[in-house]
């Protein structure tokens, strides 16, 4: 959630940053001095904002498509670029080098050009995010739960495995004298469902994989019974 917060914060800032270009490129020259009070907090809190943001997804990045990560850490890039090259001394030192006759048109050029690629690549970032986390809920509600017969399975551990993209589970079943007696979660990729790994017990205590969910956790408890599931339908 808090990734979501903080991206929320990066979309805002940047757009009050678009929309200050677009009523100096407009002539909305009223507006635009109102929108200039607000340019440099609002770069400041962009900066701010994708730092956390970056820290704040890094635990869950394997469970993103890459071009999420790959559009957001672009678009992160082309802001530096941005900041350095038309807020810092890296224009003086490229307008030299390319001995440049109108810096200042050089360099809202170049704050154009920057500006528009972030733009698309913002919208490419959230486009697939969108996507992505729509694959995901039709992955869960395409769970279902089979139920399995322990009597019927012999002796031994088995190792089961559900991916739902966001969230992923590993587990090892041992099952003696047609029960289960131990489950082991081998690995457990979730944003926000540390809390559902109390299923295992439940499912020890039931003998049935379709138990209640853990509150709060609900799609991590489906994934990790469905990985059960997969351990113990060996057929």
């Amino acid at each position: 959630m808090s990734g979501i917060i903080t991206g929320f914060i990066c979309l805002s800032s940047f757009c009050i940053l678009l929309l200050k270009a677009l009523t100096r490129k407009c002539g909305l020259h009223r507006a635009d001095r109102h929108l200039m009070k607000l340019h440099k907090p609002a770069s400041g809190l962009l900066l701010l904002a994708s730092a956390a943001h970056i820290l704040l997804v890094l635990p869950v990045l394997r469970m993103r498509h890459v071009i999420v990560l790959i559009t957001g850490l672009c678009a992160v890039g082309c802001y530096l670029l941005l900041i350095v090259l038309c807020h810092g001394g890296g224009l003086r030192l490229l307008s030299a080098n390319r001995a440049v006759d109108n810096p200042a048109a050089y360099k809202l050029r170049l704050h154009r050009i920057l500006s528009a690629i972030m733009l698309c690549l913002i919208a490419v970032h959230i486009l697939f995010y969108y996507i992505d986390y729509a694959q995901y809920r039709q992955r869960i509600a395409a769970v279902s739960l089979r139920g399995v017969d322990t009597a019927r399975i012999q002796d031994g551990t088995y190792t089961g495995a559900y991916d739902a993209g966001y969230i992923y589970a590993k587990v090892s079943v041992t099952v003696t004298d047609g029960a289960i007696t131990d489950i082991r979660l081998l690995e457990h990729r979730h944003q926000r469902g540390s809390e559902a790994e109390k299923i295992v017990q439940d499912i020890i205590t039931s003998q049935h994989t379709d138990t209640d969910a853990v509150s709060g956790a609900t799609n991590s408890s489906l994934v990790i019974e469905k990985a059960v599931e997969n351990a113990l339908h060996t057929d």
